[in-house]
């Protein structure tokens, strides 16, 4: 008899669980698939109706956090007509303090540099309409400027969710007000002028480095 979608889905979440509790512990390769099933209490055809191996298992969870962070900041950045840089860092650190248990993993020194890698390309377009074009940045300077605040952004993030002793609006305020501040130089863009150009425009005129 064909599974109810709740008690499917109950089983994927409980080896996640059992899987998660051991990669905050240690890296990847010494994590087994035994190990995993015995934590969750299933036996190993259990697991392998839902993931190929431990490598897989850690994929699915990382394209479902890229793809959330995508969706919401894409969504965001295409509806307003003005550019907020508060309101979309403040939308950024709301998803990342939502997934502090994984974020804090995948970001340690034994997570994945895959998963950081993507994560900065995701969180760029933000960036890229903070630093528009008008100021005068050719293309290789904004690479610049990506590895410099996407790297910068990403350690203070995960330090802040490791060692909260910031409310997340505090955190907010000093990122915005004291590490993206710019002197003579609004936080916020018309959609009439160069940054009224899409994400997606944009992303291709500036490209991660």
């Amino acid at each position: 008899m064909k599974k109810q979608p709740h008690i499917t889905e109950q089983t994927k979440n409980n080896l996640r669980i059992a899987f998660w509790s051991l990669y905050a512990q240690k890296p990847i390769e010494k994590i087994s698939i035994k190990e995993i099933t015995e934590l969750a209490g299933y036996n190993r055809g259990t697991f392998y109706l839902y993931y190929n191996d431990v490598y897989d298992l850690l994929h699915q969870i990382e394209e479902e956090i890229l793809g959330k962070i995508t969706d919401v900041l894409n969504d965001s950045l295409e509806k307003n007509d003005t550019f907020d840089l508060s309101g979309q860092m403040g939308i950024l650190l709301d998803l990342m303090q939502t997934y502090e248990t994984y974020a804090a993993v995948l970001l340690s020194d034994h997570g994945d540099p895959h998963f950081a890698t993507r994560l900065k390309e995701v969180v760029w377009p933000l960036l890229n309409r903070y630093f528009v074009p008008s100021e005068g940045h050719d293309d290789y300077e904004m690479a610049l400027l990506a590895d410099f605040y996407l790297s910068g952004l990403l350690a203070s993030v995960i330090r802040w969710l490791q060692n909260p002793k910031m409310t997340l609006e505090e955190f907010l305020d000093f990122m915005v007000g004291t590490i993206f501040s710019k002197p003579d130089s609004p936080q916020s863009y018309s959609s009439c002028g160069k940054s009224a150009q899409t994400p997606a425009d944009k992303s291709a005129e500036t490209p991660m480095p």
